[in-house]
């Protein structure tokens, strides 16, 4: 097709028209929005193109050249390749949809002899054009009256605050309640022996392609690959201080209520933030802001359930969060833990760690548990991993361990031949090796029922049978929202994201339980990204709000209205309610998806970066290895040595798997291409600039099918009836 759109002479064509192909001239048109057109087609019967097919009507010239464009009164200039028969609307419509204004503004205007003459929207568009109606080639970031508030410093707000500064944009302020960023999950839920379970290239507060800069790139190896609580901790505050962002922070602080001034259909309306210090006297002051993100934790209170028969225990009986529980006094004492929530699994790893002789799981349906080369495998790949993919992934170790066949979990929802997997459960995956290496090894032990009394070191249980010798009790029966959120908004709903509807007011929480069939991820590093890149992208343009707005977008999204019966506040959402409202927003807004259209390239380059597949299944085969040890002198282990159930030839027949079915391009096990794609999201790329997929072959012929079908029908609706063939 690139030889056959020359006119000038068909049979002697040039791939190389003003020092550039014809391919890449074509994608950069394509890239832009434009419509490109084909010779072949005029003249031929019903648009269709072919040789025999006389000529009728204007004959039009699809040889490129390029067009300059000016903006009145500034130096700023783009030039881009165009045809000569490039029309005027054409160009007028595509630089409005990147620039996300209105077509009507614009005017183009060209010189003629020593007059200035405004083009009509048919003509052909000149070589040298004016602009009138803009002040700028590159998108106009609105600014608001007040500045943008954070509320919260833990993961979502240092991410939020990071991705504004990043921008160029320091008019924001964040509220925290520590007087160090890093939030409650990690400052306080978490004890002083949490290990993140995600592999630390999928956590990073930075990550993102658009985040790295000099002093902050890919994270090396000094962060380890499962840091423990202050080496995250750590990271936090590194990552705070290489954005600059602390100066913006006021830590000890409080958000007590919020006033909205004004009404709030008015684009003029702000808010008022009561904010209490927590040092000295509790001092309220006032603070304006325009926009708020709020960033209130998960759930930050435990389930509270007291059982018959706890004052007979007589035993330890503590929650498994926030240090609750005296860890250095397990050693040689039997434990149940009541809950399988991730939770759960970190503290059974860790009262194993401190010579506990055995430890139950008492949970009323056992969850699906995801081992660390699953894991790594969905952070790296560039499309998401079927459920499929990941269940055959955890087959190794579930069968190697008697773990139970993945399959036939409750969770699991297959179709007959498992070529297709929907997984649906209350809670996350608990991610890690040890889980599954205490089971095969007897120190671990799952029971599923429910506690109904205790008596002296005794559990009895609903289903009538019984735990003996058990000296401590850890609780981790899941955690519960504060109403204080709520009443803070005055809100009685969040619909999607928006706080009572109010769209420049948005709230985040890992968003509890999981319901997919396809995984991106297992950790926060990715979605939180999204999220900022979204509502940053609406505050910064607000009239795309406003156009979602009036095609239905509040009518649209999911709602969810506060239970007090289950004690569930209206800010505490699922996976399916946040899923569905990201759904229906990249639906009425397509762009905002392609603000993330650098993210697959990137995770893949940046994890094998980070955690190359060798170093990674190492690391993992060591500490599988090191944990049979410290048990066997440890805990008194006696069993037969345990292998590790995966090798590197095992990964790569996944990533062939993978390649084949999933990704259409060889994704290979040691991370590298032969041809790297450009990383760079097409979003901000210049109008008429050569986009990425110009010189991958697949791509480029998937563009010409597109301008085959969708680009012929414009110019068949714009140009004058005959020029493309006699029609019906």
């Amino acid at each position: 097709m690139a030889q056959e759109l020359a006119l000038s002479s068909p049979s002697t064509l040039s791939l190389v028209q003003n020092g550039s192909t014809v391919r890449e001239q074509m994608a950069a048109m394509i890239g832009a929005g434009l419509h490109v057109f084909n010779p072949e087609w005029q003249g031929s019967e019903k648009g269709g193109h072919g040789p025999n097919n006389s000529a009728k009507g204007k004959r039009y010239s699809g040889t490129f050249r390029e067009t300059t464009l000016k903006i009145l009164g500034s130096d700023e200039q783009i030039t881009f390749p165009v045809q000569i028969c490039t029309k005027v609307i054409d160009v007028k419509e595509a630089l409005a949809k990147h620039l996300m204004v209105d077509p009507e503004i614009l005017s183009f205007v060209v010189k003629q002899g020593c007059t200035m003459r405004k083009q009509n929207d048919v003509e052909e568009v000149g070589r040298v054009v004016t602009v009138k109606g803009i002040k700028s080639f590159k998108m106009e970031k609105h600014k608001w009256p007040h500045p943008t508030a954070v509320i919260g410093a833990g993961y979502h707000g240092l991410k939020t605050c990071m991705m504004y500064a990043k921008s160029g944009d320091h008019d924001f302020v964040c509220f925290d309640r520590y007087n160090r960023v890093g939030g409650y999950c990690w400052i306080t839920a978490a004890n002083k022996h949490s290990k993140l379970q995600t592999e630390f290239g999928a956590f990073h507060v930075w990550w993102g392609e658009e985040m790295l800069q000099e002093n902050c790139h890919f994270p090396g190896k000094e962060w380890g690959i499962w840091p423990r609580k202050e080496k995250v901790l750590e990271h936090f505050h590194f990552a705070a201080e290489r954005y600059g962002i602390l100066p913006n922070i006021r830590f000890r602080c409080n958000v007590t209520s919020i006033d909205t001034i004004g009404p709030r259909s008015e684009h003029s309306h702000y808010y008022n933030l009561g904010v209490q210090s927590l040092d000295g006297p509790r001092k309220t002051d006032e603070v304006a802001c325009s926009v708020i993100f709020n960033y209130p934790g998960s759930m930050t209170k435990n389930r509270i359930i007291d059982y018959p028969g706890e004052d007979e225990f007589d035993g330890t009986i503590s929650y498994g969060m926030a240090d609750d529980c005296p860890y250095d006094k397990l050693g040689g004492n039997r434990i149940a833990i009541l809950g399988n929530g991730a939770f759960a699994v970190e503290n059974a790893r860790t009262a194993i760690e401190y010579g506990c002789r055995k430890v139950y799981i008492v949970t009323r349906r056992k969850n699906l548990a995801s081992p660390r080369v699953p894991c790594w495998f969905v952070h790296q790949g560039p499309a998401p991993t079927p459920g499929a993919l990941v269940l055959k992934m955890f087959q190794p170790m579930y069968e190697a361990t008697g773990f139970g066949d993945p399959w036939k979990f409750w969770s699991v929802h297959a179709s007959s031949d498992r070529s297709r997997v929907h997984i649906i459960q209350n809670s996350r995956f608990g991610i890690g090796d040890v889980t599954f290496l205490a089971v095969a090894c007897g120190l671990l032990e799952y029971v599923q029922d429910t506690l109904k009394r205790c008596s002296r070191h005794t559990l009895h249980l609903t289903g009538g049978g019984t735990i003996d010798d058990i000296q401590v009790i850890l609780k981790s029966l899941g955690l519960l929202g504060d109403f204080e959120v709520d009443r803070m908004h005055k809100m009685k709903q969040m619909v999607g994201q928006f706080c009572d509807g109010d769209w420049r007011r948005v709230l985040l929480i890992d968003a509890t339980g999981m319901n997919a069939a396809n995984f991106t991820t297992f950790s926060t590093g990715i979605s939180t990204k999204g999220f900022v890149n979204t509502y940053k992208y609406l505050y910064e343009h607000p009239h795309e709000y406003y156009k979602m707005e009036k095609d239905g977008l509040l009518h649209a999204l999911p709602c969810n209205a506060a239970n007090e019966k289950e004690d569930k506040p209206a800010y505490v959402t699922d996976v399916k309610f946040a899923m569905s409202s990201g759904i229906i927003m990249d639906g009425l807004c397509p762009r905002l998806a392609i603000l993330n259209d650098c993210d697959p390239v990137y995770k893949y380059r940046m994890y094998h970066a980070c955690h190359p597949l060798d170093y990674f299944l190492d690391t993992a085969m060591k500490e599988w290895d090191h944990y049979q040890e410290l048990w066997k002198t440890q805990n008194g282990l006696d069993a037969p040595y345990q292998k590790y159930p995966y090798t590197r030839e095992m990964i790569e027949e996944y990533f062939q798997e993978y390649s084949r079915n999933v990704a259409g391009w060889e994704v290979r096990a040691d991370g590298k291409m032969d041809h790297w794609p450009e990383i760079g999201g097409q979003a901000n790329k210049a109008f008429g600039s050569v986009p990425q997929w110009a010189k991958d072959d697949n791509a480029f012929a998937e563009a010409q099918k597109a301008m085959e079908s969708d680009h012929i029908k414009w110019w068949g609706d714009h140009l004058v009836k005959g020029a493309l063939g006699s029609g019906p």
